[in-house]
Order: structure tokens, then C-alpha cells, then sequence
């Protein structure tokens, strides 16, 4: 299909939130085109002004600096015979970009709908974090817009209520009875003879990989093993260890994780509170 950026959305997104994200969207692309040295037009072909408004955004590169127009609008109009999505997901959006310098800018408006509109408007990418256009995109949009810096397209592991999701079923692995996967790439194995029957480690690490937890059930390991994910995977942010014993404590109620996120915000760590909370189950 060629380079490509996709977005999931539902049918109509919040006006006001809309508003605001196309106003950012105009400040971004408007430092990028400056910066960069290229222009956006409403299509490659089609000099007129591009569009950043309350109902919609607009643009592509200038002549065969440009591909595939970049449109999000905040009312979601399919196309003819387009089948409606299934329950739980979303209406899909793409541009190809093939590279082309407007790309940065496309990536750009996509943090952007993201960080207005969370797991409501879901990115990914053909490319990965470290294409040229998303470092672009994101060193532009912190700097103009104060956000963005920690936008990855590495989608959150699968969260269940009892925590990090099982997939798959049983197998047997060498020095061990039998091994299930975690979704976020851990392995839960099953072992006789031990103080505990269950524990939980990192394939890929050579560092105590059978420490990260242990318990005499599933739903205890796995639960230890989804407060160690969240540990490890947001090092060093406030106040985690004021609610890790909590969290511990209570497996399967995730009211401890959102009451973190909730002290994260009120203390002006906004991004990383949306972050977290992305995390957690529907």
C-alpha cells in the first residue's frame, strides 16, 4: 500500500475538544511549513487554502511534493457500501503519505487528535517512533503546543480486570512444567517443587528474570506482575509509591490505579496521567 498513517474513530467527536484540536493542529503544521520548507494546500493539485476548522481538517503537499490528502473531520462520513464497524471499534481513516515532506505535518496533527481525544482516536503507523517524521512531529508539537514529546505508536499491552491479559494456552518450555504468555510479552510459567507455584519473567532480560512476581494462584501473580508493569514501564513518576501497597493489595480493583492518575493530573502531570489511564481496561 505504500507509507501510511491510521486512525480509528468513532462517528462524531466532541465539538468543543474538535475545535481546539484543529486550532492546534493550524499552530503545528503552520511552524512545521515555516520551518521545513514546504506548503500545504487543500490538495496537491488544488492551490486553495487549507482547512483547520471547527467541522473539519485539510491538507496535502503542493504539487509532487504531495500524495494522499490528509482529512479528519469531526463528523466521520462514510463512504458508498462502506460496512459499519463492528461493536466495540471504530471507523477507520488513512493517509499515504510515501514520505513526502508534508508527512511530518500529518504526523503532527495525528498527536495532536490523539492527545485531545485519547483512546477515542487511536494512531498507528506503517512507520515506527523513530521515522523521521514522527521525531519531527513530536519535537515540533512539545515545542509549539507544550505536548507530545511522549507520543509512541507502541500500542498498551491488553488489561483485563484481573490484569495483564493471558493469551493463548499452556505449553511446555524447557526448565519449566508449562508456560503461558502475558500481553504485554512476559511469560507466566507453571513450576512443581518451588516455595511458589506460579511466577512471572521477561523473556528478554538476562537480569533476575524470574523476580518480577511470584504467587500460589494466577490471579495473585498476575496481579503483582501488573503492578510491576506499571512500575516499570512509568519509572520515577510522582507518587507511585504512595499507592503501590494499595494496589497490591486489592487485586482486580483498579480504582488505586485511577486515583494515581487522578493526583497525577490535579499536579500538572496531565500527559502522563492520560498515558496511564490508557493503560487501564474499558
Amino acid at each position: 500500500m505504500g507509507y501510511t498513517h491510521y486512525a480509528t474513530r468513532p462517528r462524531n467527536l466532541p465539538a468543543r475538544k474538535f475545535r481546539l484540536a484543529a486550532e492546534h493542529c493550524q499552530k503545528v503544521v503552520d511552524a512545521l511549513c515555516q520551518e521545513k520548507g514546504f506548503q500545504v494546500q487543500w490538495e496537491s493539485d488544488d492551490p486553495r487554502p487549507p482547512q483547520f476548522s471547527k467541522v473539519g481538517i485539510r491538507f496535502n503537499g503542493e504539487g509532487e511534493l504531495g500524495h494522499e490528502t490528509f482529512a479528519a473531520d469531526r463528523v466521520y462520513f462514510p463512504y458508498d457500501d462502506q460496512p459499519k464497524p463492528a461493536r466495540g471499534e471504530g471507523w477507520g481513516e488513512f493517509t499515504k503519505t510515501a514520505r513526502k515532506p508534508y508527512d511530518a505535518a500529518v504526523c503532527a496533527c495525528l498527536v495532536v487528535l490523539h492527545h485531545h481525544f485519547g483512546k477515542m482516536y487511536s494512531v498507528s503507523s506503517d512507520g515506527t517512533d523513530g521515522d523521521d517524521g514522527w521525531v519531527v512531529a513530536r519535537e515540533c508539537c512539545q515545542r509549539i503546543l507544550g505536548y507530545g514529546a511522549d507520543f509512541t505508536l507502541r500500542v498498551p499491552p491488553r488489561m483485563t480486570r484481573q490484569g495483564l491479559a493471558l493469551l493463548g494456552n499452556w505449553y511446555s518450555a524447557t526448565h519449566a512444567a508449562d508456560v503461558r504468555q502475558l500481553s504485554n510479552g512476559w511469560e507466566l510459567r507453571k513450576r512443581s517443587g518451588t516455595p511458589f507455584k506460579y511466577i512471572v519473567r521477561d523473556p528478554d532480560s538476562q537480569e533476575h528474570p524470574e523476580h518480577l512476581a511470584h504467587g500460589h494462584t494466577i490471579r495473585e501473580v498476575v496481579w503483582k506482575a501488573t503492578v510491576t508493569y506499571f512500575r516499570t514501564t512509568f519509572p520515577d513518576t510522582p507518587y507511585f509509591g504512595e499507592f503501590e501497597q494499595a494496589m497490591l493489595s486489592m487485586p482486580g480493583e483498579w480504582s488505586t490505579f485511577l486515583a494515581w492518575s487522578d493526583k497525577l493530573q490535579d499536579n500538572g502531570h496531565e500527559d502522563i496521567a492520560r498515558k496511564i489511564r490508557e493503560h487501564l481496561p474499558q
